[in-house]
Order: structure tokens, then C-alpha cells, then sequence
């Protein structure tokens, strides 16, 4: 269908449609019906329509009032589809519903028959907003939340080494707070192993 813009000023766009539901980019597109003196800015997202699928229910509940009566248990029901309302096709119903942010969008629902027994419905979403359950709203995600903590990387104290020029045999001088402290006392050159050198002899007379 047609549609046209409008801008209002704000951040705010005045956009009229002809049909709809609509898609943006794989988004369900969430509208609010314009009334009189509506204030043109944009306030916190606490809940949104989305348009769910319920599989299996039972014929005796396959009516406005039936369908309501599930749906209910995810938020504030408000339409259904064409083949829904017609029954054109009963492998699923295809309601819209109002979902708080505080949904934890529940893949069943458990639904008690007359006769005391119960059966499961199958939820289905094909699109699911994200919310932020710090601030309870549907604006911004958990990630993006100005109010979630963030972690900041904090580089550890290294302990610098430093050979000084004094130092003898390659001593390595550890400067920690003004003072120095010698850290090994191994030589940082190699010698060749030769034999006793002539001062190395024993002293001594030789026996007769």
C-alpha cells in the first residue's frame, strides 16, 4: 500500500498508512493510533504489538472469545488476521497482541480444559523485540542500556627491570619505590673450562 511522511519536529515522524502490517528491514513496524492533543515526543516503549502464532488449540476455543482467553496470557490481545477470524486455515491462529517489556515470551501456554485436564499451546514468534530488563522498555537492549555497568580495562602494574651500567657479572637492579635490589649473581659471559692453572697447584714440600 501507499504511505507519506510527515516530519514533526523532535525526532518525531507523522507517517499514515493505508494497510498494513509492515516490515522494515525484517522489523515489525509498531504504530500507536493517532488521538487529539497527542504530545509529538517520544516516550519510553513499555510495551509493543507483535503478531504471534498459536498452534494447537482446541476447536472448542477456536473463536474470538477462546483466542482472546489465551492470548491473554501474554498481554492485551487486540486483533486477529483475516484467515484467523474466517477460519480458513486452523493449522495455527494468528493474533496480535500487546507484550509488556516485562514478558519473558514463553515458547507454551498450559491451558486447563472443562473436563480438568490440560493441554499446551505452541507459541510462535516471528518477530521478538528485545527489551532491556533494567529499564523495563522495548527502546534499547541490555548492551546499550545507559544505566547497565560497564567494565573498564585497568592495565596491570608492571615491574619494570633495568640493567645499570655498574652493575657487575650482568646483575639485574630492580627499581621498586627509589630502592634498588640486586635480583642473581650469575655471569652473563661464558669461559672455556680449561685445567688447573699454575697458581691452582697445591703448595707444599715433596715427600721423600
Amino acid at each position: 500500500g501507499r504511505f507519506s511522511v510527515h516530519a514533526a519536529g523532535n525526532g518525531v515522524f507523522i507517517i499514515k498508512f493505508d494497510n498494513g502490517p509492515w516490515d522494515v528491514w525484517g522489523y515489525h513496524l509498531a504504530l500507536h493510533p493517532w488521538r487529539k492533543d497527542m504530545p509529538l515526543e517520544l516516550g519510553d516503549c513499555k510495551s509493543m504489538p507483535v503478531w504471534v502464532k498459536l498452534r494447537d488449540v482446541p476447536m472448542q476455543y477456536w473463536n474470538k472469545m477462546g483466542l482472546s482467553y489465551i492470548a491473554s496470557v501474554l498481554g492485551r490481545p487486540l486483533h486477529m488476521d483475516a484467515n484467523t477470524t474466517h477460519r480458513h486455515a486452523l493449522v495455527f491462529a494468528h493474533v496480535c497482541v500487546d507484550i509488556p517489556a516485562t514478558s519473558s515470551f514463553p515458547d507454551t501456554i498450559t491451558l486447563q480444559l472443562e473436563d480438568g485436564s490440560t493441554t499446551s499451546v505452541g507459541v510462535e514468534y516471528p518477530w521478538r523485540p528485545s527489551a532491556c530488563t533494567l529499564c523495563k522498555v522495548f527502546d534499547h537492549s541490555n548492551r546499550t542500556c545507559p544505566r547497565a555497568t560497564r567494565r573498564e580495562w585497568i592495565p596491570r602494574l608492571i615491574l619494570m627491570a633495568q640493567r645499570k651500567l655498574e652493575d657487575a657479572e650482568g646483575r639485574i637492579t630492580i627499581k621498586r619505590k627509589g630502592n634498588n635490589m640486586d635480583v642473581g649473581t650469575s655471569s652473563l659471559k661464558e669461559e672455556a673450562v680449561s685445567g688447573p692453572k699454575e697458581d691452582d697447584r697445591v703448595q707444599g714440600s715433596i715427600p721423600p
